[in-house]
């Protein structure tokens, strides 16, 4: 069995990914940098899943999937960078400060947009046990509570 997943985030996450470095900006009260397309109007978008609701999908393929297939674990929704960070400063309940930003025109083979089409594993029965809103909430609320996650 072969599995893909990208975008995963959840408590504990090194500072250096999207959402707990979002986190301690908004919290420092810092610009955050959102790579966009060229024109600078449009941020790259993502299909984030958090950690619980990929090991409950691992689990669900384990008694559920076929040896030799292929598989992709995806989040509920795509998202674009700038709306997760605005839902990030929003459960913090702080001002969102940012500048849209094209690094991608200079660096050949980096996508603005990261997806895999879930469909097969969600049209096989799986669900979710967590929802997007959720997640995030519990990601930032965690974060907030542990900030010595946010000093590595």
């Amino acid at each position: 069995m072969i599995v893909n997943v990208m975008n995963a985030f959840g408590e504990r996450q090194h500072v250096e990914k999207f959402i707990p470095l979002c986190i301690k900006k908004i919290m420092n009260n810092e610009t955050i940098q959102i790579h966009s397309y060229p024109d600078k109007k449009k941020s790259g978008t993502r299909f984030y899943i958090h950690a619980r609701n990929i090991a409950a999908a691992i689990l669900f393929l384990i008694k559920n999937g076929e040896n030799g297939e292929k598989y992709n674990i995806s989040g509920e929704k795509e998202i674009s960078n700038l709306e997760m960070a605005k839902l990030i400063a929003k459960s913090m309940n702080k001002e969102l400060k940012y500048d849209m930003v094209d690094f991608h025109s200079n660096r050949p083979g980096h996508d603005l947009r990261y997806g895999l089409d879930g469909n097969k594993l969600f049209n096989m029965g799986f669900k979710l046990p967590i929802n997007f809103e959720e997640t995030i909430k519990k990601t930032v609320d965690w974060t907030l509570k542990n900030q010595k996650w946010l000093e590595f």
